[in-house]
């Protein structure tokens, strides 16, 4: 019986403690939101970009090492081996996905979150500061209604035929 009296309790001291700011804490729990959209989305950006950038990269690659392999000046037979060789390797050797995917990722993940750099810096206001913490988080509020409004549900979009 006791512990229900202490949970009851504590119960009521956190809810007062919290009716006193609720912009305070509203505006926190946005500007954490915001930052983990935007760091997902500069995620999934980053990931399909990689495999973008295999794909092209391997494509020209190809194209490329398949030329010097067909080109010749020399009629060798143990140069034509040679180059066959070099260019089974260069098909099987995976360095090559490993740069170009992470040029892919990092490229297309910092340009996100060089995009979406208001909403970060809003965030982080929001989440560390007390009055222009209220004011950051009325401004993120008001852009999630926008993107909400207009993105989502498409209100005010123009008509694609």
């Amino acid at each position: 019986m006791v512990s229900k009296m202490a949970s009851i309790s504590s119960v009521t001291t956190a809810l007062k403690t919290f009716s006193g700011k609720p912009m305070g804490v509203i505006s926190k729990v946005l500007g954490a939101a915001t930052c983990a959209a935007v760091v997902y989305d500069a995620h999934i950006n980053g990931r399909e970009r990689a495999g973008v950038q295999d794909t092209n990269d391997t494509a020209d690659r190809f194209e490329n090492q398949f030329n010097q392999y067909m080109v010749s000046d020399k009629q060798s037979a143990t140069l034509c081996k040679m180059k066959k060789i070099w260019y089974d390797f260069q098909q099987d050797f995976p360095y090559y996905h490993v740069v170009s995917r992470t040029k892919g990722y990092v490229g297309s993940f910092f340009s996100t979150l060089i995009k979406d750099s208001p909403l970060i810096a809003l965030s982080v206001l929001a989440i560390k500061t007390k009055n222009v913490g209220k004011i950051a988080g009325a401004l993120l509020a008001g852009h999630g209604l926008k993107t909400l409004l207009y993105d989502v549900m498409g209100i005010n979009a123009e008509k694609k035929n």
